[in-house]
């Protein structure tokens, strides 16, 4: 059992990692080089966001408000990270 445990750990974190990769992607491309200003703009702390960049788990409300920043659909922002 807890092998079947750790390997949905794993798979969390890949799919996090990939996650934070592509919202960093989606900032970059709406023409923000700085986190920090990114941050500041959808009223986030920057040291929140950036945990975000690097792939740390977030909740359902902040992918959300991600997408809708970007104006991209949920099903959009999520896209081939499986």
């Amino acid at each position: 059992m807890a092998g079947k445990k750790q390997q949905i750990v794993m798979k969390d974190e890949v799919f996090y990692a990939r996650l934070g990769k592509r919202i960093k992607e989606l900032r970059t491309e709406a023409d923000f080089t700085s986190a920090e200003a990114f941050a500041y703009e959808i009223k986030m702390s920057r040291t929140q966001y950036l945990e975000y960049e690097k792939g740390m788990d977030m909740r359902l409300s902040t992918l959300r408000k991600l997408a809708a920043v970007h104006n991209i659909t949920l099903e959009e922002l999520l896209k081939g990270l499986e």
